[in-house]
C-alpha cells in the first residue's frame, strides 16, 4: 500500500529535533519560534553533516611590505594628514634611497550615461610628508618610487601603489548649528543609526564561523538577536530593498525594471527619510561587480547618499592589482576588499559622531558571498573593527544593526546537509540599543526581549527604522499609512510587541521562504515522480515563454533527491484536502544541475502551481549560465554549447 512516511521536520530540518526527541544530551531547544501558526525549528550549528565539510580558514594578508603612505585624522585641525615613510622605504630597499610619491583624486562622474560605473581621476599630484589633505579630496590612489643613486636610472624597481578614503565634513555653519540641536534634543532624540551588513550569513553560520564576534555581541549589554527572523526574497536585492524601502519589489525584479536606467533612483529609500530629518547619510559596499544595486543593473544616476563609496571601489578595482580568494575578488591592491568598507565606516563615525546625526549602511561581500566557511577568516578582523567602533564611542548613543540578507543559497551546505534549507532562509539579525535608550524607553526594550523568539521579517526591520525617526509614536496604528511597509502594512516596529501567534503571510513572508511549517517526506514514488515531471514540464514551458530556447538547454528529469510535503499550520481543511504544498529537490540531465522547487500540487486533478523564477539552484551556476545576464534566468538556464562560440 502506498503511504507517506512521517519524519519529524523531514529532510528540510535539522536533526536536532530528532536528537532531542530521543533524549540525547546535551538537550537543545527544539524551536526558534514555537506557536500554533509557526514552528520554526532550531538548527544545531555543529551538526555532524555540516562539520564534515566545514574547515576553519586562516586569514592571510594581502601584502608583505610596509606602508609607505599612511593617513591620520588631526582632531585639532579637523583635517586629515598624510605621511610618507622614508624610514620604512630605506629598510625595504636596504640602501640610502629617497622617496618620491604622488596621488590622484577620484571623483564620481555624474555626467556619464551610467554614473555608477564611471569615475574620473585627476593628474598625479606630488605627495609630500605631513601633507594636510584638502577638504575637497575624498578618495585617492597613491604611488611611490624609491630613487637610488646606485641604479642606472636612479629609480629602483620597488614601487608601491595604494588607495585611501577621507570622510570630509561638508556641513555649513548653519547645518552644524541645526545638527547640534538635533543631537541634544532630549524630547525628540535622534540616535545615530548604523547598519553593518555581512552577506550570506545565517544566524547558524555566525555561531559556527565567528565565535569572537558572537562573544562581542553577547558580552555588550544592549544587543538583541531576532531568532525568529525569516528572509522575504531570494538574493540580496529583494531582502535589502524590503529593509530599505518596505517592499521587496519582486514583481519589478521579475519584470526587468531594475535594468532600466533611473529606476533605482525612483524608489523611496529610508535614507531619504533620515536625510529629511537632518541626518548625514552614507552607503558603502565592496566588490563592485557584485554590488547590490549594480549587479547586472545600471545602479543610481543621482548619488543616493551624502557619502557614497561606489566610485572609489570602482576606481581601485580598475587600477590596482586584484587577487581572488573565496571565489571572488578578495585583495584590492595591498588591502582586503571589505577592509575599505569597514575603514570607511570607522572614518564616518570618527569624523561625524559629535557633529551630526548619522545614518549609514556598510555592506561586505568579499569574505562570505561564495564560501560558507570563509567567515572564520573574518572573525578576528571584524571583531577588531567592532572594538574600534566601541572605543570611538559609537555605542554610547547609536542604534546599530548587524544584519545579513540570507544564508548560503548554493554549494555544499545546500547540497550535502539537512539544515541547508533552513540556513538559507534564516539570516542573522542583531539590534543594539544604547544605555540612554534603555533608560528612556524601557517598554521598547521589554518588547525587544519578547520579540526575540517571535516570527519577524525584513518589513518589521523597515518599520523599526521608520520608528526611530519618531520614537514617541506609541502604537503601530499611529503611524501614517504612507510610511507603513507597502508589502506588509501590518508589519510593525520591533520596539512594539509582535503577535505571539503570527503566520508567515502576516509577516510578509511567502510560502517559498517560510520556515514555520513542519514537513513529512513523501515515499510514494508514483506521487513524487508525477510532481517532478510536471515541474520539469513547467520549466520547459517557461523557457519557451521567455524566448530562451535558443540559449538554454531543454530540461529532462534525471532524479528526485527528496520531496517533502508541508503541513500548513492554520490552513483550512477544505484547501488542504485539494491542494498540497511540496518542496521538491531534483536533478536534471544536462550538466546535472540541482534544483529546489516549492510548488502547489492538486493530486486529484494533477495540476501544478509554480513560479519558475522562484526556483532555487542548489549548486553553483557560474559555469553553466554564462550566456545570460539576467540574475533570475541564471538560476535555471543551462547554456547550450553553441558551435564556434565561447561564452565569456
Amino acid at each position: 500500500m502506498n503511504r507517506m512516511l512521517l519524519v519529524p521536520f523531514g529532510t528540510l530540518f535539522s536533526l536536532v529535533a530528532l536528537a532531542a526527541a530521543a533524549g540525547q544530551q546535551p538537550a537543545m531547544p527544539k524551536y526558534f519560534v514555537n506557536s500554533p501558526l509557526c514552528k520554526m525549528p532550531y538548527v544545531d550549528p555543529f551538526s555532524a553533516d555540516v562539520m564534515a565539510i566545514y574547515k576553519k580558514i586562516k586569514l592571510k594578508d594581502c601584502h608583505n611590505d610596509s606602508e609607505l603612505v599612511t593617513a591620520e585624522y588631526d582632531p585639532k585641525l579637523k583635517q586629515y594628514r598624510v605621511h610618507t615613510r622614508l624610514d620604512l622605504a630605506r629598510k625595504m630597499a636596504k640602501e640610502n634611497v629617497t622617496l618620491e610619491c604622488g596621488y590622484q583624486k577620484i571623483y564620481r562622474d555624474g555626467n556619464a550615461t551610467i554614473p555608477d560605473d564611471a569615475y574620473r581621476m585627476s593628474k598625479v599630484i606630488p605627495l609630500t610628508d605631513n601633507l594636510v589633505v584638502p577638504n575637497d579630496v575624498e578618495y585617492i590612489t597613491t604611488r611611490c618610487f624609491l630613487n637610488s643613486s646606485n641604479s642606472k636610472n636612479h629609480k629602483s624597481n620597488i614601487t608601491q601603489r595604494d588607495a585611501m578614503t577621507f570622510v570630509q565634513d561638508h556641513l555649513t555653519p548653519e547645518e552644524l548649528v541645526h545638527s547640534f540641536r538635533l543631537l541634544n534634543d532630549e524630547q525628540d532624540p535622534k540616535p545615530n543609526v548604523i547598519i553593518l551588513g555581512i552577506d550570506s550569513t545565517s544566524r547558524i553560520n555566525l555561531r559556527r564561523t565567528m565565535p569572537q564576534v558572537l562573544r562581542f555581541l553577547k558580552n555588550l549589554p544592549g544587543w538583541f538577536e531576532m531568532q525568529g527572523y525569516n528572509k522575504v526574497g531570494d538574493n540580496t536585492l529583494p531582502n535589502l530593498l524590503a529593509i530599505l524601502t518596505g517592499d521587496n519589489h519582486v514583481e519589478n525584479i521579475e519584470a526587468g525594471k531594475f535594468k532600466v536606467r533611473g529606476f533605482e533612483d525612483s524608489l523611496d529609500y529610508i535614507w531619504q527619510h533620515f536625510k529629511e530629518a537632518g541626518y548625514t547619510t552614507a552607503y558603502a559596499e565592496d566588490c563592485q561587480s557584485l554590488s547590490t544595486f549594480n549587479f547586472h543593473k545600471p545602479g543610481f544616476i543621482r548619488q543616493p547618499v551624502d557619502y557614497y563609496l561606489r566610485p572609489f571601489v570602482r576606481a581601485i578595482e580598475k587600477t590596482l592589482k586584484l587577487e581572488r580568494r573565496f571565489e571572488t575578488i578578495f585583495c584590492v591592491g595591498r588591502h582586503i576588499s571589505s577592509g575599505y568598507v569597514w575603514d570607511f565606516a570607522v572614518q564616518f563615525v570618527q569624523r561625524l559622531l559629535e557633529e551630526t546625526p548619522m545614518f549609514g549602511v556598510f555592506w561586505s561581500n568579499s569574505f562570505t558571498h561564495n564560501v560558507f566557511s570563509a567567515g572564520s577568516a573574518m572573525d578576528h578582523l571584524f571583531r577588531e573593527y567592532l572594538l574600534l567602533l566601541l572605543k570611538l564611542g559609537l555605542f554610547k548613543r547609536s542604534i546599530v544593526l548587524l544584519v545579513s540578507d540570507h544564508g548560503y543559497r548554493f554549494g555544499n551546505i545546500r547540497t550535502r546537509t539537512k539544515s541547508g534549507y533552513l540556513d538559507e532562509r534564516l539570516p542573522m539579525m542583531w539590534l543594539y540599543v544604547p544605555p540612554w535608550f534603555r533608560k528612556k524607553y524601557p517598554h521598547y526594550v521589554a518588547n525587544l526581549r519578547k520579540n526575540r523568539n517571535r516570527l519577524s521579517s525584513n518589513y518589521d526591520v523597515h518599520m523599526t527604522l521608520q520608528h526611530i525617526l519618531q520614537l514617541n509614536t506609541r502604537s503601530h496604528e499611529a503611524f501614517d499609512a504612507r510610511i507603513k511597509a507597502k508589502k506588509c502594512p501590518n508589519c510593525r516596529s520591533l520596539f512594539f510587541e509582535l503577535p505571539e501567534n503570527r503566520s508567515c503571510s502576516e509577516a510578509g513572508i511567502t510560502e517559498k521562504w517560510c520556515t514555520c511549517h513542519p514537513t513529512t517526506t513523501v515515499t510514494n514514488r508514483t506521487q513524487y515522480m508525477a510532481v517532478a515531471r510536471a515541474v520539469v514540464q513547467g520549466m520547459n514551458q517557461h523557457l519557451v515563454a521567455k524566448k530562451l530556447t535558443h540559449l538554454c538547454e531543454n530540461f529532462q528529469l534525471n532524479s528526485v533527491e527528496v520531496m517533502d510535503r508541508k503541513e500548513i499550520l492554520g490552513e483550512r481543511s477544505t484547501t488542504a484536502a485539494t491542494e498540497h504544498v511540496y518542496v521538491l529537490n531534483f536533478q536534471t540531465v544536462y550538466k546535472k544541475p540541482k534544483f529546489e522547487a516549492t510548488v502547489r500540487w492538486n493530486p486529484r486533478s494533477s495540476t501544478l502551481k509554480m513560479n519558475v523564477d522562484e526556483l532555487s539552484r542548489k549548486d553553483s551556476y557560474s559555469a553553466t549560465a554564462k550566456c545570460v545576464k539576467d540574475s533570475l534566468v541564471k538560476k535555471y538556464c543551462i547554456c547550450k554549447k553553441l558551435p564556434g562560440k565561447q561564452h565569456k
